[in-house]
């Protein structure tokens, strides 16, 4: 396989990822990513995850660039694609429908996709976070070729990954962009081009897996404790799951499911327990037990290091 070449779509951090490790395999021909955007408390312009890797790249491994808002349309992409031929492109957390002529990119295989779960399974924006928060204990990783659909094209291969009870989104990504990736490479190292097969995917098992809304980040302290604790993890460590506390938000980066539901002293779904080595607070059925936290305006900390600096009234809630 010492002549493949692949054209690299991607915007996002697990977009970024698996370029990354890509890259290390073998060089995109060209890349495509979103413009920038204003971002941060300054609102100054930001580049995606994928144009900062690449703009990191420096001398000796110059990559042509495109940052566009329609790549399927952009005479500068289309100019790529007709001056640097590819095998195929890879788009991965790309954020745009990839429309003719870029989709089939003229070639056998046309574009694939490294999904962050076992397709038909999670399609959409988040499949991730919804895993997460649906405390499942097995996700995987999925290669396949674009359609017109959402998600909904042959599939080259699977790979399962079994989720830790540790595992957040922030290491889930990073272990599905490794076993997306890895297994691809070793898939193409054994197999030619010419002999790379696609299954269809079973529409009667499809699951969806929307983009999260910010209302979705507020956590409810009248819903159990697993599913508080499901959506922590899901969120963290970005954009974070949140609460309030005097009217000022609290982002819980970390928490678990507190043993026993040993909070006899709280009464009230949000309300404080400080009384032990981690705060803790009540929930619909159960209690949380905080582990990590990151206050309005602050860095992030371990809870209890957060208890230590309060001085929590009676029946203090959080809401």
């Amino acid at each position: 396989m010492s002549g493949l070449r692949y054209a690299y779509f991607g915007s996002g951090v697990f977009g970024a990822r698996c370029l990354e490790l890509l890259s290390a395999w073998r060089a995109p021909s060209w890349v495509v990513t979103a413009p920038p955007k204003r971002a941060g408390r300054g609102n100054a312009m930001s580049c995606t995850p994928v144009g900062e890797l690449v703009s990191k790249w420096g001398a000796g491994r110059e990559t042509p660039l495109v940052e566009t808002v329609d790549a399927s349309s952009d005479g500068k992409v289309l100019g790529l694609k007709e001056e640097f031929p590819v095998d195929f492109a890879f788009v991965v957390d790309f954020g745009q429908f990839v429309r003719e002529p870029i989709l089939s990119m003229d070639t056998r295989i046309g574009c694939l996709n490294i999904h962050p779960s076992l397709l038909p399974l999670y399609r959409g924006a988040a499949p991730i976070q919804r895993v997460l928060m649906d405390g499942a204990d097995v996700t995987g990783v999925t290669v396949f070729k674009l359609d017109e659909g959402m998600d909904s094209g042959p599939v080259l291969l699977r790979e399962r990954i079994r989720i830790g009870p540790d595992d957040d989104f922030g290491s889930l990504l990073e272990r599905a962009a490794a076993a997306g990736v890895g297994e691809f490479i070793e898939f193409a190292r054994r197999n030619p081009v010419n002999g790379w097969k696609f299954e269809p995917q079973d529409e009667l098992l499809a699951t969806h897996a929307p983009k999260i809304s910010s209302g979705e980040e507020r956590i409810n302290w009248n819903r159990p404790a697993h599913e508080i604790v499901s959506l922590v993890r899901s969120l963290s460590p970005k954009p974070g799951a949140w609460t309030t506390l005097r009217g000022k938000r609290l982002l819980i980066l970390s928490a678990r499911v507190l043993a026993g539901h040993a909070t006899n002293a709280i009464m009230a779904p949000g309300e404080l327990n400080l009384s032990g080595k981690e705060p803790c607070v009540c929930a619909g059925d159960g209690a949380v037990a905080l582990v990590a936290v990151q206050a309005e305006g602050k860095k992030p900390q371990s809870a209890p290091s957060w208890k230590n600096g309060l001085r929590v009234g009676a029946e203090e809630c959080l809401v």
